[in-house]
């Protein structure tokens, strides 16, 4: 059983290091363009995109070394503790929020005066 599970373990770590590999590949190239990813659709700033993506860094990079840092060898821990979930269901729960407000905004904008 212990085989089977790093093989795949293993198996998965190569196959999303090469996806990795391609996506910075393709940034690089200019086929995927990353000038409006922290942006709304106007070209305006978005702080809640911004905040959605650095505390998704910092939380898969802390995920990453909570796996690596076991003394036995690499492992995933038992429970995800509750303040992470927190942490990104409140970043989560902030983007969806102002997408709502901005589309809101938007059909506001939209509506002919009577």
């Amino acid at each position: 059983m212990g085989t089977l599970t790093l093989f795949i373990g293993w198996s998965l770590a190569v196959f999303i290091g090469s996806l990795e590999i391609l996506i910075l590949w393709m940034i690089g190239s200019g086929k995927i363009n990353l000038s409006k990813l922290i942006s709304e659709t106007n070209g305006d700033a978005s702080l809640s995109r911004f905040q959605f993506l650095i505390f998704t860094f910092i939380i898969s990079m802390s995920f990453i070394l909570v796996v690596l840092g076991h003394e036995g060898g690499p492992q995933f821990p038992q429970e995800i503790p509750a303040g992470v979930l927190a942490l990104m269901g409140v970043s989560g729960g902030s983007y969806v929020i102002s997408k709502g407000i901005h589309l809101s905004g938007q059909n506001k904008a939209k509506t002919p005066p009577t």
